[in-house]
């Protein structure tokens, strides 16, 4: 199974950091889709959330929000969420894609 994120959209506001810094546009919030491709091409997906933080982050390492990336923001994405959340996320797509390949049928008798 191969799995990729893609970025659907952003929560931002301006925070202040530990050091009293104003950081503005700062991420607060993805909204994100994980897809899952088995080795037949059959996909799955889930949406999801998560929260971010820019109060830890130094005004030197902070990037503004026109500058970010997707590779960077998948990155936040992969340093917050826990190795469980990934695994349910992941059977969840998985799930889904048994679903979907999973033909109902009557029974064969009478």
């Amino acid at each position: 199974m191969n799995y990729s994120w893609q970025i659907v959209k952003f929560n931002t506001r301006d925070q202040t950091n530990v050091d009293g810094i104003s950081l503005s546009n700062s991420v607060v919030s993805v909204k994100w889709k994980r897809t899952g491709v088995d080795d037949s091409g059959n996909t799955g997906t889930v949406l999801g959330y998560t929260n971010l933080s820019a109060e830890n982050v130094p005004v030197d390492s902070f990037v503004a929000f026109e500058s970010l990336t997707e590779e960077m923001v998948v990155g936040w994405l992969e340093s917050v969420i826990s190795a469980e959340a990934l695994s349910r996320y992941d059977d969840k797509v998985q799930e889904k894609i048994i679903r979907k390949t999973t033909t109902e049928r009557a029974v064969p008798w009478s």
